[in-house]
């Protein structure tokens, strides 16, 4: 017996299929119910991929939803951490400008208070510079008074004496009005300062007044 070939086994099922169909269709009932079993199982079988492919995708939604919770709760939780640096960044920057305030008020409080104090000096000097004044002058009027001493030679050692004390009070007021430094009491002014540029670093050399850099290796 000669081996069947492939096409020779399709084509037997084919045949196969036709004379069921035939068979089938010469019984209205048994077609009916396999047409209605064939529909049955065809949309059980779409129903079922249907369905399968729906839990898949809702999968799918609901670990994705999941995901982009998780990515919302930790973009969240880095916005409060920032803030949080942030914040404390601002505190220590204000911490760090009230300790620069508070020093630079207390130093410029105490060069307040010792310029003030300076000052009472100074007034108590122009206070004894009077004194001493009234009191060489007293004692000149005595001595003119017992002739220890000639008018005309008390009369111009009172002048000495006054021009000597005035001058010294008109130095004094000149000077702390005019030439001391408003902040500093121990610190003078100059009336070139801010004036004069700072010197180029350059000396003359030789006989025809050529400038060159001073070279601080040889100098030293």
């Amino acid at each position: 017996m000669a081996e069947l070939t492939s096409k020779d086994i399709v084509d037997l099922q084919d045949l196969e299929k036709v004379q069921y169909l035939m068979t089938l269709q010469s019984d209205p009932a048994k077609y009916a119910a396999y047409v209605q079993e064939k529909s049955g199982r065809i949309m059980s079988e779409v129903v079922d991929s249907k369905r399968a492919a729906f839990v898949k995708t809702a999968g799918d939604m609901a670990r994705m939803m999941d995901m982009d919770h998780n990515s919302l709760v930790a973009l969240n939780r880095t916005n409060d951490l920032m803030s949080m640096q942030d914040h404390v960044l601002r505190e220590q920057e204000s911490e760090r400008s009230s300790i620069r305030t508070n020093k630079d008020n207390t130093r410029r409080q105490v060069e307040i208070n010792n310029w003030y104090y300076e000052n009472k000096r100074e007034s108590l000097f122009v206070l004894q510079l009077i004194l001493l004044v009234m009191l060489t002058i007293t004692v000149i009027l005595v001595g003119a008074a017992y002739e220890w001493i000639g008018q005309d030679g008390a009369d111009y050692l009172m002048l000495f004496v006054l021009i000597v004390g005035l001058g010294m009070w008109l130095y004094r007021w000149y000077y702390t009005t005019y030439i001391r430094d408003a902040r500093f009491w121990s610190r003078r002014n100059f009336s070139q300062d801010g004036k004069v540029a700072p010197p180029s670093g350059q000396i003359c050399i030789g006989s025809d007044g050529n400038t060159q850099p001073v070279d601080s290796s040889d100098s030293a």
